[in-house]
């Protein structure tokens, strides 16, 4: 597998989950279909050709990232001109966004093709597009891009603050020593279980969920029961989606 990592930054981060609306959560890291459209912007590809670009090319990504914090935001909004109140004045609503602050993130693109992995590291060292971590004002900072190196799988149980493929709930267990060896301020966060798109059905603007699977994200150290393939990038361990 031939792998290049991209470091970067952002003051605010939010990655909404798709069913939210008027509550709109954020999840605590970009998932696959966040990253496809960060690369994409990268590439200058649109969502669909993005998407398309990486089931052609096996292209997978690995993730490790953090924030200091939350933030939650109030928004007042106009509704779409269906139905006017007696006085015919627009309909008006609210709704609750949920923002990561301080938000770090450690990327990891991997492929069999070391000149797709190539094309798209040139790709992020010069974006055809503005990269964000969710909203469109949410500017996200490169502070490193890696060359593209050669590495092997390798089993791993060990993982923290990184998303791991299907449901690991019942699969780990944490450190015997976590609360003896974290600061008094350290915020534990068990892991999460997000049933989340990873295809979609295009039909011009358009587009429907064709396929969802489920991801467990990993807050504070776990250990597997049972080891899963990783891959060792510059001594931190990706487990690739």
């Amino acid at each position: 597998m031939f792998i290049f990592t991209v470091e970067a930054f952002s003051v605010t981060a939010s990655f909404r989950i798709p069913e939210n609306h008027t509550f709109q959560q954020t999840l605590p890291l970009p998932p696959v279909t966040t990253l496809t459209g960060l690369m994409g912007a990268a590439l200058g590809l649109s969502f669909e050709k993005a998407m398309q670009f990486r089931k052609e090319k096996g292209i997978f990504f690995g993730v490790i990232g953090s924030s200091e914090g939350k933030m939650r935001d109030l928004w007042k909004y106009n509704k779409i001109k269906t139905s006017y109140k007696e006085d015919g004045s627009d309909r008006q609503d609210i709704l609750i966004r949920e923002f990561l602050t301080d938000f770090s993130l450690i990327l990891a693109v991997g492929a069999e093709d070391e000149k797709v992995i190539t094309e798209i590291r040139s790709g992020f060292l010069n974006p055809r597009y503005a990269l964000s971590a969710g909203n469109s004002d949410d500017l996200l900072k490169i502070r490193c891009i890696t060359s593209v190196f050669k590495t092997e799988a390798s089993q791993c149980s060990n993982f923290e603050n990184t998303i791991l493929a299907g449901n690991q709930t019942l699969q780990y267990e944490s450190p015997k020593d976590l609360l003896e060896n974290t600061a008094i301020t350290y915020t534990i966060k068990a892991p999460q279980v997000f049933l989340l798109p990873v295809a979609f059905r295009f039909n011009g603007e358009e587009r429907r969920v064709s396929e969802r699977k489920q991801f467990t994200f990993v807050g504070s150290p776990i250990k597997l029961k049972e080891s899963i393939k990783a891959y060792n990038v510059n001594e931190r361990m990706f487990a690739l989606l």
